[in-house]
């Protein structure tokens, strides 16, 4: 087993502010909505907010790690694609909340902009699955590909059982809804396109786990980690269904308090990519120390 890096305690001591506003973001989301169980209006306005604010912090974490690649690099287009699966994933909140304040009064579920959410859905999860995918195949690109091992071995069957576990079910029902009704299979498609692209998170949280442990003690280590933490976080949000009776209490409060964790995985999605632009600018300015980089 290798030693930690010497670096370790510092990398920790800068990210540890990123990772402390997270935790607060992530708190405060939910104890909005354990306070907003008797005001459906009210949970509904704390998932719009939370949903808002996330979200375009995955948009602007993802793009400040794409705009810091050059033209043609490999993880531009990945960084690049995960942009682009926040931005539509950002479309898709906006679509709900303007219909949730322009017609208050009726489900989303009847609106004629359901069809338009759905594309917009089934187009972020396969921008970012793809992504996932590049990265998780980086390691490869870069020659850090980790060794054959037992524990390499397990955490892949335990990420597939997990992944089959959470996403079994929840497929099995979208399946049974597609073609009932219009709306229905709008919505079934929606759910197939999203359980479809989170079980291949979970399952690629893996080898970006591997790669994260590799490169303990570094800049891009943390990284790697954030982005592992982002996937493992939709793997409860995804299980929210059949968890929420375990867990004590109201089994429909708990459903929306997992929800909630919604605002983690964005959330770590967005650092990840400030964490990727802050490790290569700090590699360009240790290349090039008399050269003054611009950050901004």
């Amino acid at each position: 087993m290798n030693a930690p890096r010497p670096s370790s305690g510092r990398a920790l001591k800068r990210v540890a502010p990123w990772l402390g506003a997270v935790a607060v973001l992530q708190v405060a989301h939910l104890s909005a909505v354990a306070t907003s169980f008797q005001d459906p209006h009210r949970l509904a306005l704390v998932g719009d907010v939370a949903g808002w604010t996330v979200g375009l912090l995955a948009v602007l974490g993802t793009a400040a790690a794409a705009l810091s690649f050059g033209s043609g690099d490999y993880l531009r287009r990945v960084w690049g694609l995960l942009t682009a699966g926040a931005v539509l994933s950002l479309v898709s909140t906006a679509l709900r909340s303007y219909w949730m304040h322009a017609v208050p009064d009726v489900p989303f579920t009847q609106s004629p902009l359901l069809p338009v959410r759905m594309g917009v859905v089934v187009l972020a999860n396969v921008c970012t699955t793809f992504a996932l995918v590049l990265l998780s195949r980086t390691y490869k690109q870069s020659g850090l590909q980790p060794p054959p091992s037992s524990r390499a071995s397990l955490l892949w069957a335990v990420a597939a059982v997990a992944a089959l576990a959470v996403g079994g079910p929840a497929l099995v029902a979208a399946v049974g809804h597609l073609g009932q009704d219009f709306a229905a299979t709008c919505t079934a498609v929606i759910a197939l396109a999203s359980t479809l692209a989170d079980m291949m998170t979970i399952l690629l949280v893996a080898p970006i786990l591997r790669v994260a442990y590799m490169l303990r003690g570094g800049r891009l280590a943390w990284v790697w980690w954030a982005m592992g933490v982002s996937g493992a976080v939709w793997l409860f949000y995804d299980a929210r269904e059949w968890l929420a009776p375990l867990l004590p209490g109201n089994p429909a409060e708990a459903v929306e308090l997992l929800r909630a964790l919604r605002t983690s995985g964005l959330a770590m999605l967005g650092l990840a990519g400030w964490l990727q632009r802050s490790a290569l600018m700090s590699a360009q300015r240790q290349s090039n120390p008399g050269v003054v980089i611009p950050t901004a």
